[in-house]
């Protein structure tokens, strides 16, 4: 989240207004506040994958302009990202955090020889963003 906060405000402030509304005892007839007080994220959905390739695809969630968080946790041996936009791999080892938009771009996690592989991938789904806050339109941080 705090991540997030830098790098795309715009989508951070929603998930946070849409997770504050959540933590409220009055929100959806008192059914979330419980649960939504232990959800430690302004992602609205996480999705975890243990040793699973990834063929390439887009995400049918989000926006374009929405940023994903993968998180890359294991100890698998060679573990690589492809974007076929970029025609390019990246080291996707233990510890690594990736931000981008899983609807923009076309991604893909072959094999990644010895060793376990998880991924955490934290996204925003529109239609709960859209429900509780303007939509979000801005692309993040402009340099």
């Amino acid at each position: 989240s705090f991540a997030l906060s830098a790098i795309h405000p715009d989508l951070f402030e929603a998930g946070r207004r849409v997770l504050e509304f959540c933590c409220s005892t009055e929100s959806h007839k008192g059914r979330t506040h419980e649960w939504a007080r232990m959800w430690n994220s302004v992602y609205t959905a996480l999705t975890v994958l243990s040793n699973r390739r990834s063929p390439g695809h887009v995400d049918s969630h989000g926006r374009s302009n929405y940023l994903d968080a993968l998180v890359s946790l294991g100890t698998a041996a060679h573990p690589k990202i492809f974007f076929k936009e970029l025609n390019s791999s990246f080291s996707y080892k233990s510890g690594t955090v990736l931000f981008f938009s899983g609807r923009g771009w076309t991604h893909e996690v072959g094999d990644w020889g010895a060793g376990e592989r998880i991924c955490y991938a934290s996204y925003m789904r529109p239609e709960i963003i859209e429900a509780h806050v303007l939509p979000v339109t801005s692309w993040g941080v402009r340099v």
